[in-house]
């Protein structure tokens, strides 16, 4: 997922992990099943 998220924006694999890291981080989660738990309870939408 990393690599197909690095091609779409045209940055490093290496650069999607560093940002995922750092949102996992400030979430205090430790895998995207997770982010999407808080997403869904923020009651944030996903496009």
């Amino acid at each position: 997922l990393n690599k197909q998220i690095a091609y779409e924006l045209s940055i490093s694999e290496a650069t999607v992990k560093a940002h995922i890291t750092a949102i996992f981080r400030k979430l205090n989660i430790n895998n995207r099943t997770q982010a999407v738990l808080v997403v869904s309870d923020l009651n944030l939408q996903l496009n």
